[in-house]
């Protein structure tokens, strides 16, 4: 019997997990697929319905876009075959950027996946590359901007890359180390990746492609940034962001839909009710009761968790007596012992529980979720 060896293809840059950047192909949409009416807010940004992509608005500055995902994606595959994309859509303009205002899409990498990389980030030799595709109504130049949390002072870099008015462009930005970088090995905000749509006076005075301290200026673009934010003509499109140690952009890393969604739950997740949901409960007085929830997930930190709405017959939560009734009020319901892993659900004001017995927690009717969030 003849056997017959056949040689494998050599891939380049081909390590499971080298892509830093989690849903780089926006894929999973925890939130929904569309959010009207995203606008600044007191934290001066958005989570968008894209997990890990936020819309910031810093300086208090104005306008307004939706965010979706969208199936516009580009046609050429070289870097791989994509389905999604995200997409701002202008709805309100801001013909006038404030002197420290800028319109930014970014994510955040922990800093101890910098530190586990295997980039040599304090040595100028070594290097990452960011590839991506970005789309545009408005024509001209775009930046991104990249910063170190660590580093005594912090310490940024921008690159310039330049959008033909409604064309697919692939784009490849190498970053070089720097002696004065820093990576914790930490849970903490480690290298920002921000993809600049506007920046003011004040804001636009950096020079392209070498790492420095922004001391107070704080630089976010060259002076030739445009502004995205000044008609509601404006759509952007941005997909096949991946992030990797050396200095060759290789084929997107695709990641099955599960694992994907896994990662996505380290920063956010949905614990979803269907309709008629029940769980075990126990009231501990006539008036108050609990309830556990178990993360599916660790989350990078303790997060904040908003509950579903408590409320008697559809549409509402609400812990039930033993006999599987209504108790005679439906008060209120908040959530504590909160960990990377777990939380409780207390219920308070309530009438008509049993001390010491069964309170089983209930809902009707679709749309109702708690949320645990740890993003920055």
């Amino acid at each position: 019997m003849s056997q017959t060896k056949v040689e494998a293809p050599f891939v380049e840059n081909n390590r499971p997990f080298r892509n830093l950047i989690i849903n780089g192909d926006m894929s999973i949409s925890q939130r929904g697929t569309s959010q009207s009416g995203v606008a600044n807010n007191a934290n001066e940004g958005h989570d968008t319905p894209v997990d890990r992509f936020g819309l910031f608005f810093y300086g208090n500055e104005g306008g307004a876009a939706t965010v979706s995902r969208d199936s516009d994606v580009p046609s050429d595959t070289t870097y791989g075959k994509f389905n999604t994309s995200i997409k701002i859509d202008v709805t309100t303009a801001d013909t006038s950027i404030g002197v420290t205002g800028s319109h930014s899409l970014q994510q955040t990498i922990e800093s101890s996946f910098i530190f586990h990389s295997g980039w040599d980030y304090t040595n100028s030799s070594s290097k990452i590359t960011l590839q991506f595709w970005a789309k545009s109504v408005k024509a001209g130049d775009y930046h991104v901007m990249f910063r170190d949390h660590d580093a005594s002072g912090e310490r940024y870099y921008v690159s310039k890359y330049t959008l033909v008015a409604n064309t697919w462009k692939h784009v490849e930005i190498v970053v070089p180390g720097n002696s004065d970088l820093v990576f914790n090995n930490d849970n903490g905000e480690g290298l920002e990746v921000r993809w600049m749509l506007s920046t003011g006076d004040d804001r636009d005075g950096a020079t392209a492609d070498t790492w420095f301290n922004p001391g107070s200026d704080y630089f976010q673009s060259t002076s030739t940034q445009v502004n995205f934010f000044d008609s509601t003509d404006n759509e952007f499109f941005l997909t096949g962001v991946q992030l990797e140690v050396g200095d060759v952009a290789s084929a997107f890393e695709h990641l099955p839909t599960d694992i994907q969604q896994y990662r996505c739950e380290r920063y956010y997740q949905v614990i979803d009710f269907t309709n008629t949901f029940a769980q075990p409960g126990n009231a501990y007085t006539a008036s108050a009761a609990v309830t556990n929830f178990r993360l599916h997930t660790e989350m990078r930190a303790d997060p904040t968790i908003t509950l579903a709405s408590a409320g008697g017959g559809s549409g509402g939560l609400a812990f039930l007596t033993s006999a599987g009734a209504y108790p005679g009020t439906v008060g209120s319901h908040t959530a504590g012992g909160i960990s990377t892993h777990q939380f409780k659900m207390d219920a308070g004001s309530y009438s008509g529980l049993e001390n010491g017995g069964a309170s089983p927690l209930y809902v009707t009717g679709h749309g109702h979720k708690h949320e645990a969030s740890a993003e920055y």
